[in-house]
């Protein structure tokens, strides 16, 4: 597939707008994406494999451009071009809007909010200091310079303020009450966010008049990588003087389900959770585990309903507590992320609710 196949498509979807089809059709991602790339868990060097290389960079899937070191832990990427489109369109910057954007990256989407909006417009800072001159590189060859900074993206940047939008690519669990007040009031805030339970899903959230808060629903169901220092920790646990009985629900329900992950998560935010393949398990079977650093708890996956199915150990019964929450979610109706929200403050409460900000909820 072409850049200009993929942009076809895009429009066709409904993923990206009228507005922003010239902007993408010139910004193709191969011109901000290094040569080594890992797809699909291989990487693919664009000298040994230059076919390879340009259809994935064309297609429509996220991209890993870098990984922590002696790890396979991504720790930068090119998103997927529909996320990337979408974002776009739920950022609303329209030209003579001032942007800050937190996450560099190869410079992909900086490339493109320049283009619309010419780079005294554009602040973009990036924690990593190689990836900033790589992208800084980048943009300049294609005639655009936006303000590039190798910095704390979460300290945003006050020289530059007020923004009209700040556009975050990293997931957070917690939004720095800086970026509210660089932002105008009516200003928008758009950041991927989740819990340690669920990541994620997309906020939009509008400052407020007097810009003292940020609120407003989640509206896109994404999974981003996490800012550098708010990545969850699984913490330490000793398993002992283990609890066991039956599960009331199919953990699968909560595995497979993003909608009653994500409500969960926001009801037990601390909860850390993973599925893995439990070999050593007489029923080799799958089994979601869960913990908050101190108890812990996991369900099978097959046989559910057993009598020793559920392990529990600690002084919080987890799966009894994720039990409660997808009752409760169950009762309200099994909302979809987009019915619920979020709201900030400046002095950095975070409230989450369902459907109106007066319903909290956690």
């Amino acid at each position: 597939m072409t850049w200009d196949k993929l942009t076809d498509a895009l429009r066709e979807s409904g993923a990206l707008s009228a507005d922003w089809e010239q902007i993408f059709r010139s910004t193709p991602r191969d011109r901000f994406t290094p040569d080594r790339i890992r797809v699909d868990g291989e990487w693919i060097d664009r000298t040994e494999h230059p076919d390879r290389w340009s259809e994935a960079v064309t297609s429509d899937q996220p991209l890993v451009t870098q990984v922590y070191d002696d790890t396979i832990t991504p720790s930068s990427s090119s998103s997927m071009p529909t996320v990337v489109a979408k974002m776009l369109w739920h950022l609303d910057a329209a030209p003579g809007m001032r942007v800050l954007e937190i996450g560099t990256g190869t410079g992909w989407t900086s490339g493109l909010l320049t283009g619309r909006l010419g780079a005294e417009n554009v602040v973009t800072v990036e924690a990593d200091p190689r990836l900033a001159i790589d992208a800084r590189a980048q943009l300049a060859s294609m005639g655009r310079t936006p303000t590039v900074l190798a910095a704390d993206g979460m300290l945003g940047h006050f020289a530059g303020a007020p923004y009209d939008r700040l556009h975050l690519t990293a997931a957070v669990q917690r939004l720095p009450g800086a970026l509210i007040e660089q932002t105008k009031p009516g200003g928008v805030i758009l950041v991927p966010y989740g819990t340690a339970f669920c990541n994620g899903a997309l906020a939009r959230l509008a400052v407020a008049d007097d810009g003292k808060s940020a609120s407003g629903p989640f509206v896109e169901d994404v999974a981003f990588m996490w800012v550098r220092d708010q990545q969850p920790d699984s913490g330490e646990f000793d398993i002992e003087d283990v609890r066991h009985g039956p599960s009331e629900i199919d953990p699968a329900d909560v595995a497979d389900s993003t909608d009653a992950a994500f409500a969960i998560g926001l009801r037990l935010p601390d909860l850390f959770r993973q599925s893995v393949w439990a070999s050593y398990d007489r029923l080799g079977t799958g089994r979601f585990e869960i913990w908050d650093g101190v108890s812990y708890a996991h369900c099978r996956l097959a046989d559910w309903s057993g009598k020793h199915a559920v392990s529990q150990s600690g002084p919080r019964n987890l799966w009894d507590e994720v039990t409660a929450a997808h009752g409760w979610w169950r009762q309200h109706g099994s909302p979809s992320l987009h019915r619920f929200g979020l709201t900030v403050s400046v002095n950095g409460e975070h409230r989450t609710w369902l459907d109106d900000p007066a319903n909290v909820i956690g």
